[in-house]
């Protein structure tokens, strides 16, 4: 059984970004009424809020938890309240791409099942990116796009 979940350093990076944005709109929130020109913290307020949230919903819709085992998937996206089971046979092609970035590469598995759902896993925001690499090559070769 392959259980594929969001990496912690991923989720502690986005944390720490999400901790600074917030924290900028609560200084600024605090600090407004105090100064004499309240223009630099008008565009502190309305830069770091919307950035803060917009990054939020996009974090926390796109984390998924994948259990593959037995030619049966199990995709679960906890925010979005959703969760998808199919087996093998429900995958119309599958692909793997990889893409050479400034900081490496960067690696994706995307599925599209017949139903025309497509998804992806990452190598960078997933754990156990190669073992479900691996599994899809060794059951589902014929598949692959």
């Amino acid at each position: 059984m392959i259980i594929s979940k969001p990496k912690v350093t991923t989720l502690f990076s986005i944390s720490i970004f999400l901790v600074l944005a917030f924290g900028a709109l609560i200084y600024g929130l605090l600090n407004i009424t105090e100064s004499d020109s309240k223009t630099g913290w008008y565009i502190l307020i309305y830069t770091s809020g919307p950035i803060g949230v917009v990054v939020l919903l996009k974090v926390l819709t796109g984390l998924k938890y994948m259990r593959i085992g037995k030619e049966k998937f199990d995709l679960k996206m906890p925010f979005r309240f959703s969760r998808l089971r199919f087996d093998a046979k429900d995958i119309e092609k599958w692909s793997h791409s990889s893409i050479k970035t400034y900081g490496g590469q960067y690696e994706e598995v995307t599925w599209r099942l017949k139903s025309g759902k497509e998804f992806g896993l990452s190598k960078q925001e997933n754990t156990d990116f190669d073992k479900v690499l691996r599994y899809m090559k060794k059951k589902l070769k014929k598949l692959e796009a």
